[in-house]
């Protein structure tokens, strides 16, 4: 999903994005808002798809969670979310720190890259999530299937970074899940 940066707004931070106008997706990049386009229906779909799949594993995962940085003016909003343990309160929460997400979960919409396997990966990384997957279109440009590609946290020369651990289609990632 791509993406409309606007330069830095003084001032604004996290709690700030609450009051902004319904309808659009918001991430704070550093200080700069980025007001995200929106998404394919087939991202649609394979976000539906692994929804199900996660939830019917028995984690709570949610779709579109915030997630706040070390700093008041950094936010990302990824595809999906899975949080470790849901804080007490819950309605009163829009964004929860890195530290809450065991997963996060990026959809990468056809001919909209937006930095999930560079930028996003490496913020992710910091904010200490264990594991992020991105999902791709497969070669053929499958509508009804995705790559997902499953990267775990690492510390590679102190600094952490994602390594790759397998890449498989959504289809199989499915029946191995069903499976078990």
């Amino acid at each position: 999903m791509t993406g409309l940066t606007l330069p830095p707004i003084e001032h604004i931070d996290v709690d700030d994005l609450a009051a902004l106008p319904e309808g659009y997706r918001y991430e704070l990049h550093e200080g700069n808002l980025v007001i995200m386009t929106p998404s394919t229906f087939w991202h649609k779909a394979m976000a539906r798809r692994l929804l199900l799949m996660l939830h019917a594993a028995g984690v709570e995962v949610f779709q579109d969670p915030g997630i706040r940085g070390d700093r008041p003016r950094d936010l990302r909003l990824p595809d999906l979310g899975v949080v470790i343990r849901l804080p007490a309160g819950l309605a009163s929460y829009s964004n929860l720190p890195g530290s809450a997400y065991s997963l996060v979960v990026e959809i990468v919409s056809a001919h909209s890259q937006n930095g999930e396997y560079t930028d996003k990966a490496l913020w992710y990384a910091r904010q200490g999530i264990p594991e992020y997957w991105i999902v791709d279109e497969t070669p053929e440009h499958d509508d009804d299937d995705g790559l997902v590609h499953i990267h775990h946290l690492t510390l590679t020369g102190g600094e952490p970074a994602y390594v790759r651990q397998r890449t498989v289609l959504l289809s199989e990632l499915e029946k191995e899940r069903s499976a078990e």
